[in-house]
């Protein structure tokens, strides 16, 4: 199954204030987050996951050389001894607070469909070619993926159960409300506990799949670099209640304006419920076997998808595919984006009367587990993995 290794981290230096240092991951910040990232601190992490603001091209070389100064300059230093690393991070959601706990260490790449390392979507050649330049650059992984794997019962609660009352390594609270702490596990007793329960059980990539295969890509190249074939990963259980996946609608643009009669075709997919012109919040919180929609000529409109036999396959049963396999039926399609702010999609649509704005309800981090495991694929941008684990808490050099 799945191998894991302890590696030596490398860290930020002195006990200053994180919350400064960090970042999200590379692919989920906009152009203006991205200056403000860099601007809080000149020794952001975004100045390497992403490198300096505002240019046109990113520099890969100013990147690399970035990095080796840090280095040399000790604002990043590397761990004396390999571990694995603890990771909590505790966030809100509708008005709760949660924690999502993880096991930040070294995943050994695999081909895609030959070991135990499972995708669940496709990749585009060109963040895969960024990401790999990135790393030709640095010899380092900047930021970990994630990977999850499913166990009912898992024998890692308890150890992170007692890390609670231990004092972790670093720490930090963000202005965005979410807590983000690390422990080391040095021992070398709990790090072969680790890696004999990651033996027993297949992973897939939540998150970091262009990442993923930029690594392969490097290993390929670079099969004599020691530690070439491994990446870094945060690997956390999908059956823990700190884990959630929020949906990612569509925004589509058709050939000519969207009219009333379109309803009408949808309605041998499935019941309609017309809803109007206004704004409901039911969009932005569908159940299941249901989509939503919304333009500018339409108003509102909800298509309830009858329910699939028992035996389905788990793919076909998400609704993200079943939308796919329903709107060239009836659309002609000139572009479609992706997004996951529900009033950004209403208002393209309000404004242009060639734009649907469709909506999906989440995907159960248990179905896309089961579709990952089945060697299926979902269509690009299905899932938003929630949380995201910040970048710059622990860095690895190759």
């Amino acid at each position: 199954m799945a191998t894991i290794a302890p590696f030596r981290g490398v860290r930020f230096a002195g006990g200053g204030d994180l919350s400064k240092l960090l970042a999200p991951p590379y692919d989920v910040i906009s152009e203006s987050e991205h200056r403000a990232y860099s601007a809080a601190h000149p020794h952001n992490i975004i100045n390497l996951t992403l490198g300096a603001p505002g240019g046109k091209k990113r520099d890969y070389g100013a990147i690399g050389n970035r990095l080796r100064r840090w280095i040399r300059e000790r604002v990043l230093v590397q761990e004396p001894e390999k571990c694995f690393y603890a990771y909590c991070q505790e966030w809100s959601l509708e008005g709760h607070r949660i924690k999502f706990w993880g096991l930040l260490g070294l995943l050994k790449l695999e081909k895609f469909g030959r070991g135990s390392v499972y995708p669940h979507e496709k990749v585009n050649p060109g963040p895969v070619d960024d990401r790999l330049r990135v790393m030709e650059s640095t010899r380092a992984n900047l930021e970990p993926i994630m990977a999850l794997y499913r166990q009912a019962s898992d024998p890692m609660n308890l150890l992170y159960a007692s890390m609670e009352g231990l004092a972790p390594v670093m720490s930090a609270a963000l202005s965005n409300g979410t807590r983000h702490r690390i422990w080391k596990l040095p021992l070398r007793q709990t790090c072969v506990r680790i890696q004999r329960m990651a033996r027993r059980l297949p992973f897939f990539i939540a998150d970091g799949h262009h990442r993923y295969n930029s690594g392969w890509l490097f290993h390929q190249r670079h099969r004599r670099l020691d530690g070439a074939a491994w990446i870094m990963t945060l690997i956390g259980n999908v059956e823990q209640k700190g884990l959630r996946i929020m949906p990612i609608n569509r925004v589509i643009t058709t050939a000519n304006p969207v009219k009333a009669d379109l309803i009408r075709s949808m309605e041998r997919f499935g019941r309609v419920e017309r809803i109007g012109r206004k704004m409901p919040q039911i969009l932005f919180r569908l159940p299941r076997n249901t989509l939503g929609f919304y333009g500018r000529r339409v108003g509102s409109w909800l298509l309830h998808l009858p329910p699939l036999p028992a035996n389905t396959e788990p793919r076909t049963t998400l609704e993200v595919v079943r939308l796919h396999e329903i709107l060239p039926q009836v659309l002609e399609i000139r572009e479609l984006a992706y997004t996951k702010k529900a009033a950004e999609d209403m208002g393209q649509a309000t404004r242009n009367p060639r734009v649907l704005a469709g909506f999906l309800p989440a995907p159960s981090p248990q179905t896309v587990c089961a579709v990952a495991f089945s060697n299926e694929l979902l269509p690009q941008k299905s899932t938003f993995f929630l949380p995201k684990p910040q970048s710059g808490l622990v860095l690895r050099l190759i």
